[in-house]
């Protein structure tokens, strides 16, 4: 088990969640993905063929959102309500092609 602080944990998992949707942007176009700020959050957000997927990032990486290709903007026609479980459960039926 790593002994890595759980802030690092988080960081790193935020920095994959914005290469992601960056990386989703390139394939999809910049109207599939997004950032926009939630009770003083940055969310990042990206839709794809099998769901709307968001996630959280640390207030301290907004600079890197702003100095990245995502578009501050939410997604066309809202957030669809996703928890995490079923964000999960996208992302996984979106990687095994299973939509």
């Amino acid at each position: 088990m790593s002994t890595e602080p759980l802030d690092d944990v988080y960081h790193d998992r935020n920095l994959l969640a914005i290469a992601f949707a960056r990386a989703m942007r390139l394939a999809w176009g910049p109207d599939t993905v997004g950032w926009h700020r939630h009770d003083g959050w940055p969310v990042v957000w990206v839709d794809t063929p099998a769901g709307q997927k968001s996630w959280h990032a640390t207030p301290d990486l907004e600079d890197v959102l702003k100095r990245s290709p995502l578009d501050k903007h939410e997604p066309t026609g809202g957030y669809d309500g996703h928890l995490r479980t079923l964000k999960n459960c996208r992302l996984a039926r979106y990687i095994t092609l299973s939509y």
